[in-house]
């Protein structure tokens, strides 16, 4: 969500004459985009606007300005923690940047822009004041040019206990489908081959156009033939609306990923009740055997919060029990912090200790990159087709990726969202390679291209050097 936040807003400011620096000591406008899922997050965004305080003194007309969720949940205190901030801005005002960057330049006043609270007006109100969807895209700010972000929803209303995304994102509702069609076309014009569809909770999308409901399983067929994409993935999913017509989709849609993001949380009853997860533990597994089911051999990974309020041995040995049993392609571990202005924080004491917090989290850490590893060993010797992003970080950290260089290391990603590593030509960046398995770590498939000659999307026939 913050990844495609920025390419909104890099392209509404390179629409008014401004361009990027990559040397912030230039820069006549910094813009903090922030998040408040967990504590260090915002730690870090107050350090550096801290350390922005003496950029300030030295260029009097440069403007700062702190945008996101952050800026949504802490509002004026960032005024009194950094007086030199300039303006505020939430995530249902990024449309306004623009303006508001002009207007503190010129009168110097501190601006701030954010959204109704969820009490401070009726549920449409607020969710008027949430809605910004920027229809200029940036290509330079996405993860490559042949990948981008697609938001089909915003907000969230499951209020999860520790949670600060309804308040901070505002109350869930869906975009039209025809707007989101027509986006996806408009990516595909200028390049792009994989669209990862984005909501809080993606599979809750529902919205109705022209007398028709359109739930994600409709929306993914709408979308599904659009020339020139090739891979469509959506993110992130709530277990209760894993439905069986979504999973029919991702089975009969070519196109669609054979992967599933399906955050568990814990793998005890108990726990997931005092997050207000709205799921049990066996209701989980049902879901798990529906997919094994319909979807064979889909990835599915997960989320996992350690040392929540109350969180005893015997509760975090069921998660461990959950991860054993359900086997996540990987699963992304947070230890539990306090966010302010949720339910967990208000009602429930914070009273698992730091180090038994970072205890569970390495040992849960260790199962997920035991399982990861030994499945992904399943793939030694299988032939996988891979979406070609480009050079490896490794190959541009070694300058490998630099020149005209005929090989170098290469990354991509399989229809199972796994990692694949391989050498090739950096001109195969953007398409589909078949490449041969023979390594792997936890996180990474190691291979090599099989493929003599692969079609570049501009129609060459690129040779592949062996």
């Amino acid at each position: 969500m913050n990844v495609l936040d920025s390419e909104l807003v890099v392209g509404a400011l390179r629409n008014e004459g401004y361009e990027l620096t990559d040397d912030i000591k230039q820069a006549d406008t910094v813009l903090f985009n922030t998040c408040s899922v967990r504590e260090h997050a915002e730690h870090k965004i107050y350090s550096q606007l801290g350390r922005m305080k003496f950029s300030k003194r030295y260029r009097p007309n440069q403007v700062i300005g702190v945008m996101g969720c952050m800026a949504q949940k802490d509002q004026k205190k960032i005024f009194e923690r950094a007086p030199h901030v300039d303006i505020v801005v939430g995530t249902g005002q990024l449309g306004e940047i623009p303006e508001l960057v002009d207007q503190a330049r010129s009168n110097r006043r501190r601006s701030l822009a954010v959204s109704l609270g969820r009490r401070d007006g009726s549920r449409n109100q607020v969710a008027q004041s949430f809605e910004s969807y920027d229809p200029l895209r940036d290509p330079e700010m996405r993860p490559s040019p042949f990948q981008a972000y697609v938001r089909i929803m915003i907000g969230c209303d499951k209020f999860c206990t520790y949670c600060v995304v309804p308040t901070t994102r505002g109350p869930e509702q869906s975009r039209p489908p025809s707007h989101i069609a027509s986006e996806v076309r408009t990516l595909a014009g200028q390049g792009v081959k994989e669209v990862t569809l984005l909501g809080q909770t993606v599979n809750s999308y529902k919205h109705t156009e022209d007398g028709q409901l359109y739930r994600l399983s409709e929306l993914l067929e709408l979308i599904h033939d659009t020339d020139g994409i090739e891979r469509i993935k959506f993110v992130t999913n709530y277990p209760r609306d894993m439905t069986v017509d979504l999973l029919e989709a991702v089975r009969d849609l070519k196109k669609v990923s054979r992967y599933l993001h399906v955050p568990a949380q814990s793998g005890c009853n108990e726990m997931l009740k005092a997050m207000k997860r709205g799921y049990t533990v066996e209701e989980y597994r049902e879901m798990m055997e529906r997919i094994n089911s319909i979807v064979p051999r889909a990835a599915v990974s997960s989320d996992f919060i350690v040392g929540f309020c109350g969180e005893t041995d015997e509760a975090f040995e069921k998660s461990m029990d959950l991860i054993r049993e359900c086997r996540f392609k990987n699963s992304f571990i947070f230890k539990y912090s306090a966010r302010p202005g949720t339910k967990a924080d208000d009602m429930m004491p914070d009273d698992i200790p730091e180090d038994v917090k970072r205890e569970r989290n390495n040992r849960m850490l260790d199962l997920q990159n035991m399982i990861s590893e030994e499945d992904n060993a399943e793939f030694i010797g299988e032939q996988v087709e891979v979406l070609v992003e480009g050079p490896s970080k490794q190959a541009i950290k070694s300058g490998e990726a630099d020149g005209d260089a005929l090989k170098t290391q290469l990354v991509g990603r399989t229809d199972c969202d796994r990692i694949v590593v391989f050498e090739g030509n950096p001109r195969l960046a953007g398409s589909l390679t078949n490449v041969e398995v023979h390594d792997c770590t936890a996180t990474t498939l190691i291979g090599s291209i099989v493929t003599r000659e692969v079609q570049h999307g501009s129609g060459e026939l690129l040779p592949i050097l062996s």
